[in-house]
């Protein structure tokens, strides 16, 4: 039930060679948060999502500054949230208690988008899930018709990547310049691997706990380029890329810490390329290269496993069908071979050829 209770025990929907049935989903989040929960948000949504058990391939959001009441008085009188529905326009109530922590720091607009795929089946506990833990005051869902399941390789492809790759990340790692210290500083966040469901929710988890806030966020599904020996974007693909702006206090966070914490995260969660680039142009130079260069090696050896685990699967199935295709004896021969029974073995295969 909705609210944090158990999934439903009703048994998945399945299609007829027994692979549960599955359904994409769009679904748009709009709203205003304080200015220090951007982060809360996604872990919000990203955590509604995993307990339904859909798989994110692709997700948005960005966020503007609110105004604050006195300056939407001041101004033309138009509140800075406003929704329309099926030809209904709503003006969402205000409940902003001056003097309050989230008064001084400022509010934020923000509009989320993101498509999933999940099992038929969870489709139901998903809106029940949203109706009671909806991140933001309006959401928006559209459901498409039946779709393919997520490959039958796809774990196992990405297992062996990890193992191929190994200790790539840590590899050419270039050393932070501890000179350059600001109140707030920004940057980007680069999260690579096989796409599985829950990681977002880790992930915004793991920045809401090291005090970072979310300025924009992107997922694309995807999957390797033989030919480029790279990612490309495609729908339903086996890996995915997340690509995080963040704000944060740097004279309160370790930058060192922070990427060894996001490392560690990263590769909990099936995400063996990590990479955290702040806005200065030299650590621009040192780290998008190395992180290019590793996340080329992860298609790589997640090629070469999908295509060893593909030929590995086509070899057992002409095994088994040459097993099957084996002639059988059309006659027994006798045990005593006499003159009788030796004239008719030499009848039978007479007759049989």
């Amino acid at each position: 039930a909705a609210g944090g209770g158990a999934l439903p025990s009703t048994a998945l929907a399945s299609s007829s060679d027994g692979v549960a049935t599955q359904r994409r989903v769009i679904l748009t989040f709009s709203g205003e948060v304080p200015r220090s929960e951007g982060s809360l948000i996604w872990k919000k949504v990203a955590s509604v999502m995993s307990e339904a058990g859909a798989n994110i391939e692709t997700a948005g959001g960005s966020f503007v500054q609110m105004p604050c009441e006195r300056e939407a008085q001041d101004g033309d009188g138009v509140s800075g949230l406003s929704v329309s529905a099926f030809g209904a326009c709503i003006q969402p109530s205000r409940n902003r208690p001056e003097g309050s922590r989230h008064s001084e720091e400022g509010w934020l607009g923000c509009t989320l988008y993101i498509k999933a795929i999940l099992p038929l089946e969870r489709v139901g506990f998903m809106m029940r899930l949203l109706e009671s833990h909806s991140p933001l005051e309006v959401y928006t869902v559209s459901q498409s018709v039946h779709t393919a399941p997520p490959s039958m390789f796809r774990s196992q492809w990405g297992q062996q990547a990890l193992n191929r790759v190994g200790e790539l990340a840590d590899a050419s790692t270039p050393a932070v310049d501890p000179s350059h210290k600001d109140e707030r500083a920004t940057g980007t966040l680069y999260l690579f691997g096989v796409d599985r469901p829950g990681q977002l929710a880790r992930i915004t988890k793991m920045l809401r706990e090291q005090r970072l806030t979310v300025l924009h966020l992107r997922v694309q599904s995807g999957g390797p380029d033989p030919e480029k020996c790279d990612f490309v974007q495609s729908t339903g693909g086996p890996l995915a890329e997340n690509r995080i702006r963040i704000i944060f206090d740097e004279s309160s966070v370790d930058v060192t810490k922070l990427r060894s914490e996001i490392q560690r995260v990263g590769r909990e969660v099936g995400y063996a390329v990590t990479c955290l680039i702040t806005d200065v142009q030299s650590q621009l130079r040192a780290w998008l290269p190395s992180y290019l260069l590793r996340r080329k090696a992860f298609c790589v050896a997640f090629a070469v496993a999908r295509a060893e685990q593909k030929a590995a699967a086509v070899a057992e199935i002409a095994s088994s069908a040459s097993r099957r295709r084996r002639p059988r004896p059309r006659f027994r021969l006798p045990l005593l071979l006499g003159p009788g029974p030796l004239r008719r073995v030499a009848a039978e295969a007479a007759a049989c050829s």
